[in-house]
């Protein structure tokens, strides 16, 4: 598709676009081959949601480590349309790997979301203890 001059930024009704449904698959070797053909890092779902949010909520390092190293204008304080960050995601999908990289890059553990939750209170609204005292 690459090759054939295919819009690598389109989006479909709910705005997923390619590199979205690559890291969402774990397909680092495609998502990488998509930011490297001019892929933009940055979309976002109709609700705000980005590649980030979605590969934190996933628990899944590798892809976040690579689009955090490959493209140095994302954040990992960035928040969605209802002010969920990236912490929120992984800390309501109960990703205690994810967390710990996380807070390894500054994340803020303190950010609350529109309805004044910290990810801590999402992970004990969740009845993740452990992911509550990491927090």
């Amino acid at each position: 598709l690459i090759e054939n001059g295919s819009d690598i930024n389109q989006r479909d009704s709910d705005g997923k676009s390619s590199l979205l449904y690559a890291i969402g698959g774990g397909y680092v070797c495609i998502a990488k081959r998509l930011l490297e053909s001019g892929a933009n890092p940055n979309t976002q779902t109709k609700f705000g949601a980005s590649v980030l949010h979605c590969a934190a909520g996933k628990g899944l390092v590798k892809p976040l480590r690579m689009l955090l190293e490959q493209c140095g204008d994302v954040s990992v304080n960035e928040e969605d349309n209802f002010g969920s960050t990236l912490l929120h995601y992984a800390a309501f999908n109960n990703r205690t790997n994810t967390i710990q990289f996380l807070l390894q890059l500054g994340c803020k553990k303190d950010k609350k979301d529109h309805k004044g939750r910290t990810a801590a209170d999402l992970a004990k609204l969740m009845g993740y203890g452990d992911i509550v005292q990491l927090l």
